[in-house]
């Protein structure tokens, strides 16, 4: 039995029915038959654990010699456990050559040894030598079952379809084994064998067993030798008792190893190895309680108040499901987590209360806590001996589903129930679907907005080309009037205008400001009260000052004169102006401009300016244009991603369909007794209500409008008839138009 885990109850256990050791004459038969026989207790006990059998009969034609000596070289093995060790367990036996050839396997319990061999081979009434087949009992084959019965064993027909079979047997004395009802078991060697025609039409149903009737410590394939043939047999532990009620269970409790393609012993992947309960009110006090669990059926049995409800609902607290109940066992499950205060108050938990569940989950060991104060940690981790802290959703880490009564009588109203445990299924993994399934649905609606914000742009085409059309009239009526040129010459001319004014300017007023230099540049007189004219010194520079000053008089005299013909000159200029042509010409465009301005105006073109606005504008309406047509052509992008997407969103809504139903076809597989169909789209009971949500009327309203599947209104050809997906579009176009 390779399995890691020693878990409570019972498991499959590989058992070796037929063996011989160097007692029965024919072990070794062949060229090395001396070296063989002299195989000790321990070599051939060895040979036994290196095949990793764990339960082992020891049936030697006729003798129990070894068996004493064998039980004593286990018990130094068990004490060693030497290389090639492996757990064993020695079930005495003997292979007993019954009168008329037939072979009978002689099967007792553990703690039997060759003296009660012994006694049983004197019971059958054997008297031939120990260890060959060819000497046979006394007693018939009916007695020697009797007397096997009577030794507390269990006696088992060998190879029953090969020489010196009970099958071999014919007539009556075939019809009075047959009648047997001792008789439980055979070996069996070949399955496919044509069993008689007097067994298969008796109302025997004995259960098929597989051994080695290994003489050889090796061989080749083929040969017969330890582990090459053996029985899968499920009990508790080793014992003669739980090998009696295996056999009597049959295919429940027994496998041959040509019929197991996998170790039976292969348990799931995540399951609940064992619950502990502290400090409950009344569960897990003084000393805490601790159940072991079972790979398979585990059933707790008690009368009413024994606690059994207690226990699922701790474990569902632990593994934090109470989401999972229906809204009306809420209140009677507040009492498995409250913690109770006095003796009228209903709390089922103390403030030291602990619930640990221990869950297996790819091998690993982990223990999932509880407590009213969440002062434990929500996971650990098994780490040898250790447990150290763990991360993550206890939900989603570790899946369980828990039912009680009450809740299994809820969920039998919802029809709809067993989907959602479908969905939890590993299988299945609805949530990871779900995911995919939600992104991919939000790029659908991310990419029908992004269709909708750039239709609603387009919403403006309209409304631009009617502009465009008008800017175009008018523009039209500036070409036709040649008004592009007449405005060309009159700018042409006013910034020649403009040009002359700026120039003009300077002309102006050159005469008065020479006349204000005549003024500026003449000096002041000469205060002469600090000069003395008798002085020669002051007389001379007196009459040096008079002579400057003179001079400056001329000179202003001559910046007044420059005044008058600088005057002359700006008449001349304005008046010579005036009769120039270039002023007629620049008349004439004036006069042009406003004879335009007239006509334009009878045509409701009030400004000439507008012209160039008008060619800007029509710029700017065409680029607009030009991008609405871009954006049409975006849309049909978008539109062909936005099909590409639905049709990834009907294929995922397919493939959770082709999952449950791969899933129920694997459960359900062989079950004559359970029938589940998936039926896509078949909750018609729900659509309305979906329907409902999208349009955001819940609270009803339009009831004859909307319908139901299979009825009138919009959901009408919803009815499950024909393609889903040709009622769905025609239910969109129905709803667009």
């Amino acid at each position: 039995m390779s399995v890691d885990w020693k878990w409570n109850g019972a498991r499959w256990w590989r058992f070796e029915f037929h063996t011989h050791t160097p007692a029965s004459n024919d072990y070794g038969k062949g060229p090395d038959q001396a070296v063989l026989k002299k195989r000790t207790h321990r070599e051939w006990l060895l040979d036994y654990m290196r095949a990793g059998m764990d339960c082992v009969a020891v049936t030697d034609h006729n003798s129990g010699e070894r068996i004493d000596e064998l039980k004593n070289a286990l018990a130094k093995l068990n004490a060693e456990a030497p290389q090639g060790y492996h757990p064993l367990h020695l079930f005495p036996g003997v292979e007993i050559s019954v009168n008329g050839g037939i072979h009978v396997l002689a099967v007792l319990g553990t703690e039997k040894g060759t003296r009660d061999i012994d006694l049983l081979l004197g019971a059958v009434g054997f008297q031939g030598a120990p260890g060959k087949s060819d000497d046979v009992t006394q007693r018939s084959f009916v007695e020697v079952v009797n007397a096997i019965k009577d030794a507390g064993g269990i006696a088992i027909p060998a190879h029953v379809d090969e020489a010196n079979g009970l099958f071999t047997l014919e007539g009556t004395t075939l019809q009075q084994a047959l009648r047997c009802e001792e008789i439980t078991a055979v070996e069996m060697i070949d399955p496919a064998c044509e069993k008689p025609q007097i067994y298969s039409s008796s109302s025997c149903q004995w259960t098929e067993v597989l051994g080695s009737d290994a003489h050889h410590p090796s061989g080749n394939s083929g040969q017969q030798y330890p582990g090459s043939r053996f029985t899968w047999v499920k009990m508790g532990a080793p014992s003669i008792e739980g090998l009696r009620l295996a056999l009597m269970d049959g295919p429940l409790s027994i496998l041959r190893s040509d019929a197991a393609t996998d170790d039976p012993n292969a348990y799931p992947n995540m399951l609940i190895e064992s619950v502990h309960v502290e400090n409950a009110r009344y569960m897990g006090r003084p000393a805490p309680l601790e159940i072991q669990m079972n790979p398979w059926l585990n059933a707790v049995i008690g009368g009413r108040g024994t606690g059994k409800s207690t226990l699922v609902e701790f474990q569902r607290i632990a593994f934090r499901r109470r989401g999972e109940l229906p809204e009306g066992l809420m209140s009677d499950f507040e009492k498995y987590e409250q913690v109770y205060t006095n003796r009228d108050e209903g709390g089922l938990l103390t403030n030291e209360a602990a619930i640990r569940v221990i869950y297996r989950k790819d091998g690993v060991s982990y223990r999932i806590q509880w407590s009213p104060d969440g002062s434990l940690e929500s996971i650990q981790e098994r780490s040898g001996e250790d447990w150290i802290r763990a991360d993550g959703d206890i939900r989603q880490r570790f899946p369980v589903r828990m039912y009680s009564q009450k809740q299994i009588f809820h969920l039998a109203r919802d029809p709809l129930a067993l989907v959602s445990i479908i969905n939890d299924a590993p299988d299945v993994d609805f949530a990871g679907w779900k995911r995919r399934f939600d992104a991919k649905e939000n790029q659908y609606l991310a990419l029908r907005a992004k269709i909708r914000e750039i239709q609603a742009g387009l919403s403006e085409e309209s409304r631009l080309k009617g502009e465009l059309e008008d800017v175009k009239r008018k523009l039209a009526i500036f070409e036709q009037s040649g008004h592009a040129d007449i405005l060309k010459t009159l700018q042409k001319r006013r910034r020649q205008a403009n040009a002359i004014t700026a120039w003009e300017s300077g002309l102006k007023g050159m005469g008065q400001r020479l006349r204000e230099t005549a003024e500026v540049i003449t000096p002041d007189s000469l205060d002469e009260t600090s000069f003395d004219s008798s002085e020669a010194e002051d007389a001379q520079v007196l009459a040096l000052i008079q002579e400057m000053a003179s001079k400056a008089e001329s000179i202003s005299a001559d910046l007044v004169a420059l005044a008058e013909r600088a005057d002359a000159v700006e008449a001349d200029w304005m008046q010579r102006k005036q009769v120039s042509a270039w002023q007629e010409a620049t008349n004439a465009a004036i006069h042009t401009y406003e004879e335009l301005q007239e006509r334009l105006k009878a045509k409701g073109v009030t400004d000439l300016s507008e012209y160039g606005t008008l060619v800007q504008r029509r710029q700017t309406i065409e680029q607009q244009i030009k991008e609405l047509a871009d954006r049409r052509i975006q849309i049909e992008q978008l539109e062909i991603q936005a099909n590409s997407c639905l049709d990834e969103i009907r294929s995922l809504r397919g493939e959770i369909t082709e999952l449950r139903r791969n899933f129920l076809d694997s459960v359900l597989d062989g079950n004559p007794y359970v029938r589940i169909s998936v039926v896509a789209f078949g909750a018609r009971e729900l659509v309305e209500a979906q329907f409902r949500a999208i349009i955001r009327r819940e609270g009803g309203g339009f009831e004859k409008d909307i319908g139901t599947p299979g009825g009138g209104g919009l959901l009408g050809p919803l009815n499950g008839n024909g393609s889903m997906k040709d009622s769905l579009d025609a239910l969109k176009r129905t709803i667009r138009e």
